[in-house]
């Protein structure tokens, strides 16, 4: 069945990289501001936004659900844990998930689920500049209007996608990264390299979690892996990962755990009662994980390049958990 299942994700991989060319799949992605800003939609219930798409959205659904832990007051709220699953998959339904909602609880988080589809292959939602990321930050807006909490549409975001949700947060951590808390991305990679679009260094910043599943398709995980080192050799707080016995299409609770881990210890170093401003971490504030031993040091005892090879992991409680995850 594992077979089955990576000869199905390497057709539908074929299937939505080889429409167009790489050239075309940027410009469509970057159509100007004042197309991106012409959004309008209508609300599916009381927290729940759909957003209407027009000539040059990238996207053909875009819905958005909202879940706070007490509508009444908001005032101790935090940030907004924005959830995304799998390509074109509809995720509205994790923001009523009491997993999620008890760690938003106990942290202090809205949660923003969304599902996002795209028919057009050379022009896809994950691409968040491309009017889809306007959508998001559009349809949470409106939300928190009408429930008269504006105030949540200003804080910012700890991001969790499973693979095409992964990219899109691999991409919007680009087109907002003062927005963004850090991000985590299960196994959503680019398997044809003359279509991976490479961001920009604005999300070095952004401390990233790229989770891989072993049994995925190679082509996927060397996209994570050396999309990691890319980032790690310019400085970027980025980490790589691999779940041992996980394909494609795995549960994803093992992951999961990590990423609240993960967040949790990002939030309490970016987050500051002083201040609105996102905290920027140091480098060298944090431990390292070499990606092929699963050693892990404090940065000034790393014994290689503190970039090559290497998982920037924020602390030592968190370097502990990475190097448990991985192991056989």
């Amino acid at each position: 069945m594992k077979k089955k299942n990576q000869i199905l994700l390497f057709l539908l991989t074929i299937a939505f990289f080889g429409c167009d060319s790489k050239s075309e799949t940027l410009q469509n992605a970057t159509q100007p501001n004042q197309f991106q800003n012409l959004l309008e939609g209508e609300f599916i219930d009381d927290w729940t936004y759909r957003v209407t798409p027009n000539l040059y959205s990238n996207f053909n659904v875009a819905e958005f659900r909202l879940w706070v832990p007490n509508p009444e007051n908001t005032s101790n709220l935090k940030a907004v844990l924005v959830l995304l699953s799998s390509w074109n998959s509809n995720a509205l339904g994790l923001a009523n998930s009491s997993e999620w909602q008890d760690y938003a609880t106990i942290n202090d988080l809205a949660i923003l689920s969304v599902h996002l589809k795209s028919e057009n292959f050379t022009n896809p939602y994950f691409y968040a500049s491309g009017a889809s990321g306007r959508a998001l930050l559009y349809a949470l807006n409106t939300i928190t209007e009408h429930q008269s909490i504006q105030n949540v549409s200003t804080l910012p975001f700890l991001m969790r996608g499973y693979s095409g949700g992964g990219l899109f947060c691999y991409y919007f951590a680009d087109y907002e990264p003062n927005k963004v808390i850090a991000i985590a991305n299960i196994k959503g990679g680019l398997g044809d390299p003359f279509h991976a679009e490479q961001t920009t260094d604005a999300n070095l910043i952004v401390p990233t979690l790229f989770i891989a599943g072993e049994l995925d398709l190679p082509a996927t995980n060397n996209w994570l892996k050396n999309t990691v080192r890319e980032k790690r050799n310019k400085g970027g707080l980025w980490s790589y990962t691999t779940e041992l016995g996980a394909d494609h299409f795995g549960g994803l609770d093992d992951s999961d755990e990590l990423i609240k881990h993960f967040f949790t210890a990002t939030l309490n170093a970016r987050i500051s009662n002083i201040s609105d401003t996102l905290a920027t971490i140091q480098e060298n504030s944090g431990w390292l994980g070499n990606n092929t031993s699963k050693n892990i040091f404090s940065f000034e005892n790393y014994p290689d390049s503190q970039n090559e090879n290497s998982s920037w992991l924020i602390n030592e409680d968190f370097a502990i958990k990475w190097q448990a995850f991985q192991a056989d």
